[in-house]
This record gives structure tokens, C-alpha cells and sequence, in this order.
């Protein structure tokens, strides 16, 4: 599983490591698809409609399904930043990755493939999996908010001074290797509610057109770049259907050590979007099928 920092940009730095709700049967690689809809609304404080969230909050996956493993599965766009960018930038890629595991992080497997519109690649192959007893997100997240507060900002350095960005970066994190049972996700909307500054906007899709609202922190990241970092939620389940970073007004001129690709690689990490496809249990490692022969690796 691919292990990222919680920082100033752990959201972007998650998307760009690239790699509930039922599966979807296909995949959908353009990354040009609006993550909003007509009747989207326009954002508003966020506490009050996630704590109404709280109180109606439906089962999700994770609360009717039953077995030894709990099974994650994502989705992520992002741009192949590696050399100079090509005349249309660096090239786009679409990767699934599949991550059975127990509860106690000790057994598990992974695979992880590329689509595109002319196949699928498997990327690196298949491994067994176990977590790292150090790592708070391998372990069971607590269901009180102010405990799950900790927990997740347990890997924040010491000068950090952003705790609803590594808030909501450290949700998403949570999704990487959790199948998230009713008690957690409720604590989890909880928190969100609470935290000053964000907000919510009602009335949107992911890009497999699962309906949801957006939970959004703004900041301006130690580049000058001014951000957005965006959960959508399932508005029924509270179930974490996809993250993703913009970038919210002008790219400031950026210190030239960093190479003349430094504006362009900015913009290219603002493409990288990940969904989170299904997270529940499941009896073994080999329900659903894995890797290309997964039915959603067949363009």
C-alpha cells in the first residue's frame, strides 16, 4: 500500500502518490468530467448539514457485509509527472487499486493495475500485504471525535499549524485502508462538523455520477498557492466517494531552483483525482476478482 506524509499538502501529495458504495461495472478515464451538477449549491458553513448527517445516517457496505477481510478499493487520475511535459503536458493515467486486509493490519493482499481505453496493465504484480504496527491509519480508528482528532493528526510534524487540513487530509487517508462501520463514519462527520472554515456544497456527483456533496478547506499552501481540498461524501451514508485539490485563483511565480516546469507541474497534480469505489468485508482475498480480470479494469 502506498504510504504518504500528512503535511501543508497531504491531500495532493496522496493523489499523487497514485495510485461506501456498491462497484461500478466500468471505468471512466476522462478527467474532464464536471464534479458538479445543475442543482449544485452554492457552499455554505459546514457544521449544520454534516451534523444533520450524523443524525439520519443510512448502513453503508461496511455494516451489512460480514467476513475476515475488509476490502478498499480506489480509483486515480493523475498526470505521469516524470521528465520534461510533452506539447499536451505529461500523460494522463487512470490506476485501480485492490487492498484486502484484517482488521489487525496483520495479513492481507494488493494489486494494483493501469487502464486505458486499449487494456489494462498490471502494476507491479500482485503482493501480500500487512500493515505497520507504528502507523495510526493501519491501526482501528476510534469512534469519538475527539479521539479520532488525535488519531489523525498523530503524523502531523510539530510546526504544523493547519489541523482542519490535516483533517481532512487525514480522512481521506483513512479510507486508503479502512472499511469504515457506522460508529467511525459518525465520528468522522462529527469532526468535520467542528472544525472552523469549511464548507459544504450540496448537489454534486463524482465522476461515476454518485450523488454527494463536497466538504471543502481552503488555504494557501508554503508555495503561494492558493487551494482547495475537497471530500465528497455520500449525503446518505457519510460513506468518502472521492478526494481531490484545485486550485482556487493565481499561481504566484515560483522560485526558479525548482526547474521551468514548476507552474506546469502544479497544474498537472491539480488534475489528480482519486474515488473511493467500494470499502466493506468480504470472506476471502479473492472476492471480487482481482486485478485485469476485475470487471471495472475492462474498458
Amino acid at each position: 500500500m502506498t504510504r504518504t506524509r500528512t503535511g501543508a499538502l497531504l491531500l495532493s501529495a496522496l493523489l499523487l502518490l497514485a495510485a461506501c458504495a456498491e462497484p461500478t461495472s466500468g471505468v471512466n478515464a476522462d478527467p474532464s468530467v464536471p464534479k458538479t451538477t445543475p442543482n449544485s449549491a452554492p457552499p455554505i458553513a459546514a457544521g449544520p448539514v454534516l451534523t444533520h448527517l450524523v443524525d439520519t445516517l443510512a448502513d453503508a457496505p461496511a455494516d451489512t457485509t460480514s467476513g475476515a477481510y475488509q476490502y478498499l478499493e480506489r480509483r486515480t487520475w493523475y498526470r505521469d509527472i516524470i521528465g520534461p511535459p510533452g506539447p499536451s503536458g505529461w500523460p494522463e493515467r487512470v490506476r485501480i487499486d485492490q487492498l484486502w486486509r484484517t482488521d489487525d493490519a496483520a495479513r492481507g493482499r494488493q494489486v494494483s493495475v493501469h487502464v486505458a481505453a486499449d487494456g489494462c496493465t498490471p502494476d507491479g504484480g500482485e503482493a501480500s500485504w500487512t500493515g505497520r504496527a507504528s502507523d495510526p491509519f493501519d491501526q482501528p480508528p476510534p469512534n469519538k471525535p475527539a479521539e479520532l482528532r488525535a488519531h489523525l493528526l498523530s503524523a502531523a510534524g510539530p510546526g504544523e499549524h493547519r489541523p482542519e487540513q490535516h483533517i481532512v487530509g487525514g480522512v481521506a487517508m483513512l479510507y486508503e485502508r479502512q472499511a469504515l462501520a457506522r460508529p467511525v463514519r459518525a465520528a468522522v462527520l462529527r469532526l468535520l462538523a467542528g472544525q472552523p472554515g469549511l464548507l459544504v456544497r450540496t448537489g454534486v456527483a463524482d465522476r461515476v455520477q454518485r450523488p454527494g456533496m463536497d466538504v471543502i478547506v481552503a488555504y494557501t499552501d508554503r508555495s503561494g498557492v492558493p487551494r482547495r481540498d475537497i471530500l465528497t461524501i455520500d449525503a446518505t451514508t457519510g460513506v468518502l466517494l472521492a478526494a481531490f485539490s484545485t486550485i482556487a485563483g493565481p499561481i504566484p511565480p515560483q522560485d526558479p531552483s525548482l526547474g521551468l516546469d514548476a507552474r506546469e507541474a502544479i497544474l498537472a497534480e491539480a488534475d489528480s483525482y482519486r474515488l473511493y469505489v467500494d470499502s466493506r468485508r468480504t470472506p476471502d482475498t479473492h472476492t471480487p476478482a482481482a486485478g485485469c480480470k476485475h470487471p471495472a479494469a475492462k474498458p
